[in-house]
Order: structure tokens, then sequence, then C-alpha cells
């Protein structure tokens, strides 16, 4: 089985430098264009099925992939981005400004740290590990699929492949 783990294209707030999490952002000019590069990518590959977020950016970004291919997005809600709770909406450098402490904590220890009125990136590795592992449930070895997602819970599929590689 193969399966392309792609984030979503760029939005308005990922040009402004901002916390998305959860917002449901839409694609900007760009990012229509990113997915359209990756949809011609992908268009000369056999692509059996297309799952996503259900945040309009990934679900947008889906849909453009899976155009040359005629195939339906699959929604699955636990595939969505982190909740970064307060911290939506705000740039960079307000983030690190208003939550520098709890910054500095997150990068020792990523997968303990709650945002404040968010969710702790454990969760999100939980939820999302299930959604891949219902995902791979439902398709033959032999199928392609792309799964469209978000920076945490990519990072989260590809930590939890590292450690599952490490401990073998």
């Amino acid at each position: 089985m193969q399966i392309f783990l792609l984030r979503h294209g760029e939005t308005r707030w990922n040009r402004e430098g901002r916390c998305q999490g959860s917002s449901d952002i839409e694609l900007n000019e760009t990012g229509h264009r990113q997915a359209g590069e990756v949809a011609a990518h992908l268009s000369r590959r056999r692509i059996d099925a297309v799952y996503s977020s259900d945040l309009r950016r990934a679900r947008q970004t889906a849909e453009i992939v899976g155009e040359p291919h005629d195939i339906a997005v699959n929604i699955e809600p636990d595939l969505r981005e982190l909740d970064h709770g307060e911290m939506e909406g705000l740039t960079f450098v307000e983030v690190r400004e208003r939550f520098a402490e709890l910054i500095e904590l997150w990068r020792s220890q990523p997968l303990a740290v709650v945002l404040p009125g968010g969710e702790r990136l454990i969760d999100v590795e939980r939820r999302t590990w299930s959604a891949l592992n219902r995902i791979v449930e439902n398709h033959a070895a032999e199928d392609s699929i792309v799964v469209v997602s978000h920076t945490f819970p990519i990072v989260s599929i590809l930590g939890r492949f590292w450690r599952t590689w490490l401990n073998h």
C-alpha cells in the first residue's frame, strides 16, 4: 500500500504567520495553485482513494488532488489539525510573547503540553493514528491512497512510524 501524506495548500493565515489550528480557513490563490501542482504530479499515478480532514483548507486541497482521478473525497474528522485554543488567530510573534513559558515546555515535552483552551499533541497523535488505521483497513495492499491533513497530524504520524521503527 502506498500512502501519500499531504499537507493542505497555503491560506491567508499561513501567509500572515497566524496559528490556524481548528479554525476553518480556506485556501488562498497560492494554496489553490499548490494543490493544482500536486494534482498534476499525482495525475500520472494510480490513486484509489483520497481522504481529508474536515477543515476547509484540507478538503479544498483534497478535492483538487482527486479531480484528475474522478475520485470523491472521503472526509475523516480525526485528521483535523491540533486545536490551538487561545492561540488560534494569533501571529507566531504574539504566541511567543504571550505564551513564552508554555513554548519552552513544548520544546522539551511536546506530547505532554495542553494548549490553553486547546488540546495535547498526544491526543492529536492518538486520533490521527486511529484514523490512519481505519483508512488502511478499508483498502487492499496494492492500493494508493492520498491523505490530506495538517502539520501536526502529519508530524504525529511520522513520529509514530519513527518510534515504531526504532523499537523493532
